[in-house]
């Protein structure tokens, strides 16, 4: 019955086993348990690498999955949008002044005072008379722009002072260089006469001594702004052009054209009226017109890095010196410790405004140079460089205290892009280079910032335009640098007092454990 039993029990492992044995598993004993090599067999399984498939396996091969996540489109959306801002400030403040030319005020002054028929032939003024319809030639040449209907009251927007009594040349030239308008036609008192001296006069025919130029005067203030004043000048220009072209045909159209070609003098017909400029306050450099703005873009991104460089790399061990200085009782204190002092949070924040002043000073000190060491450098007889000079420090401290506060509102590492983006607008609506009349209405936005009254200011220094006004722009700079300056002092000094009263109590925690 023994013998049975044993044959029985090694029958069961080589019919009933899961695993075969081949030549090779000798080396694993016979006798172990079934169970046992079955756990083993499974353990060796798992350790076998599973085969991934190409798809399983592109992310591990391929970063761009992983990075274009929720915070990657938000990037792409902000930097989308900044891109878009800088493109349409800086070209839609540029975009087709011409169209906006009409938003330019021009006044029209005619003084003339009409034809003096004494010196002329008797037999040639009937001629005249009917040619003018009695009317003075100024009085032609003012309806002709005043005319609604006519092309070249369409040019710019006349403002005709000619009923208005109290008038003189010269008051309307002061009214012109104090910025009221932009420009003025004068027509003088003696435009008619002017214009019968081509004709034969009782003395004899009209010689080249005795003509005198038909001339309307044009005034403009073109240090207050050259490139809009050079989109003005060239409207006008053709436009009077245009006007005196149309007079010559009129009189070569008329019934007596053969009469006046055989009496007139000949240069008439070249150019029957003329037109001059009177430029104020001229540019005569114009690399200098330039320099008027972009001095505070160069002091702007010095102020940038100013600021930046402060709140960022200078040491910020300062606020903890004396923070934890213990009381002069305390035995278990050494001396030295109690000696050191406790500088107020106020203090801290006026020695970094002091610090930046101090680089906004050496940063002016290379901006103001280069205009004055240029060769032919403009400066106007009513200022002098060293105005000039502190009127640029003055903007660039505003510029300091402006960026200062940003840093307190946005972080030193946050406040740079917004910064910037403020630039760009400061800049473009200032009129630094096309003035608010011939751009979109948006850029009006710009009276409220220190920039445009910076190039102001630099415009009446360098070219005396506007000079009057000069006071204006020293007060709205000092504004701008006491009002942010103060916010951004309060909001320093309350964050360094709460940065180390978080010391103070992590000192205290760290002692008691």
């Amino acid at each position: 019955m023994a013998e049975e039993n044993t044959q029985q029990y090694n029958m069961t492992p080589l019919e009933k086993g899961p695993v075969a044995l081949n030549d090779d598993s000798h080396s694993v004993s016979s006798t172990a348990p079934v169970h046992q090599r079955a756990v083993d067999a499974s353990i060796d399984s798992d350790t076998v690498p599973h085969k991934q498939s190409i798809k399983e396996s592109f992310p591990q091969f391929f970063v761009l999955p992983h990075l274009l996540k929720k915070n990657a489109w938000l990037l792409l959306a902000a930097t989308s949008f900044v891109m878009i801002v800088y493109i349409w400030l800086y070209l839609g403040a540029l975009w087709s002044p011409l169209t906006r030319v009409k938003n330019v005020e021009i006044l029209l002054y005619n003084a003339d005072a009409g034809f003096d028929y004494s010196q002329t032939p008797a037999q040639l003024v009937p001629l005249f008379q009917s040619i003018t319809q009695n009317a003075s030639l100024g009085a032609i040449v003012q309806k002709q722009i005043m005319d609604p209907t006519g092309a070249l009251n369409h040019v710019v927007n006349w403002v005709d002072k000619s009923q208005e009594p109290g008038w003189t040349r010269d008051s309307l030239i002061d009214h012109v260089e104090k910025g009221k308008s932009w420009g003025l036609l004068y027509l003088p008192s003696n435009f008619s006469n002017n214009f019968l001296s081509y004709a034969p006069s009782n003395a004899g025919p009209a010689t080249a001594a005795s003509i005198k130029v038909v001339d309307m005067e044009y005034v403009f203030d073109q240090g207050r702004s050259y490139a809009t004043h050079s989109i003005v000048e060239k409207y006008m220009s053709k436009s009077m052009d245009a006007m005196s072209k149309a007079f010559e045909q009129q009189l070569l159209t008329s019934p007596a054209n053969q009469t006046l070609l055989q009496v007139m003098y000949p240069v008439l017909w070249v150019q029957a009226i003329h037109f001059s400029e009177t430029v104020m306050n001229p540019v005569l450099v114009y690399g200098q017109n330039f320099a008027t703005y972009v001095v505070f873009i160069v002091l702007y991104i010095g102020s940038m890095l100013a600021v930046y460089s402060i709140c960022k790399y200078l040491p910020n061990t300062i606020e903890t010196v004396g923070v934890l200085t213990f009381g002069p009782n305390d035995p278990d204190v050494p001396a030295s410790r109690k000696q050191i002092p406790k500088f107020p949070a106020l203090r801290i924040v006026l020695a970094r405004y002091t610090v930046s002043i101090m680089f906004s000073l050496l940063h002016t000190i290379f901006i103001w140079m280069v205009p004055q060491v240029l060769r032919g450098h403009q400066m106007s007889e009513h200022f002098n460089a060293g105005i000039a000079f502190f009127f640029i420090w003055f903007v660039g401290i505003s510029f300091i205290s402006i960026l200062f506060l940003l840093s307190h509102l946005l972080t030193v590492d946050g406040f740079q892009g917004p910064a910037t983006m403020l630039m760009i607008l400061m800049f473009t609506s200032s009129g630094g280079i096309l003035d608010w009349a011939v751009m979109p209405g948006f850029f009006r936005v710009g009276i409220v910032f220190p920039f445009t009254y910076g190039v102001k200011g630099l415009r009446s220094i360098y070219f005396g335009s506007l000079r009057e006004e000069m006071w204006i722009n020293w007060l709205v700079v000092l504004a701008w640098i006491v009002i942010p300056g103060v916010i951004t002092m309060v909001m320093a000094r309350s964050e360094i007092r709460l940065r180390r009263e978080n010391m103070r109590r992590t000192a205290t925690n760290q002692t008691q454990l």
